[in-house]
């Protein structure tokens, strides 16, 4: 199955990047924005609004800015609820509670990993829109979908072969974009 993906290329002090502008809006969390950003050499320009294109010049800086407050958020509830129980599980220990310890290291390792996931598309995010953005217009990419791998321009993709396992509302979304 063969598509076109719709991206928003912008400029900051840090380059010319790139950012799909149809998946943006439709991952499940917003954590996973950031790996839709790619150097805008990937893409090819295009003059006129491509179809799909959901995401407009005008809201870019704007998304952005928001998407990267709610992972601020999201970055400190989580680290907040990691503590929490870690709390509460080490109170248990001192106390000589059982409290299942397998069960505790694998909410913790759930709990970390929803953490650092926050914390690294909040890095991706600073460095990129670093200095402000300034939108330049979009960009186009061919997208196919061949046995679950995502080739883009007809390279594999690693990091849209593994949004889509992981995103189910992406995948949808990338299906739907090529079933048109």
């Amino acid at each position: 199955m063969k598509g076109i993906l719709p991206y928003v290329i912008f400029r900051s002090k840090k380059g010319t990047f790139a950012l799909d502008a149809y998946l943006a809006l439709r991952v499940e969390k917003v954590e996973r924005i950031a790996t839709l950003i790619r150097k805008a050499e990937v893409v090819k320009r295009a003059f006129d609004i491509p179809p799909n294109a959901d995401l407009t010049l005008e809201e870019l800086s704007e998304f952005l800015e928001s998407s990267m407050e709610k992972i601020r958020k999201n970055a400190g509830e989580s680290f907040d609820r990691r503590l929490k129980k870690i709390r509460r599980w080490n109170l248990a220990r001192l106390f000589g509670i059982p409290t299942g310890h397998t069960r505790h290291i694998a909410e913790d390792e759930h709990l970390s990993r929803e953490h650092r996931e926050s914390l690294l598309a909040l890095s991706i995010l600073e460095n990129v829109c670093r200095g402000g953005i300034e939108p330049i217009g979009y960009g186009v990419v061919d997208v196919e979908v061949k046995e679950g791998k995502v080739y883009i321009n007809g390279k594999l993709d690693p990091v849209y072969t593994e949004l889509i396992k992981i995103d189910m509302k992406a995948a949808l979304a990338l299906l739907e974009i090529l079933s048109e």
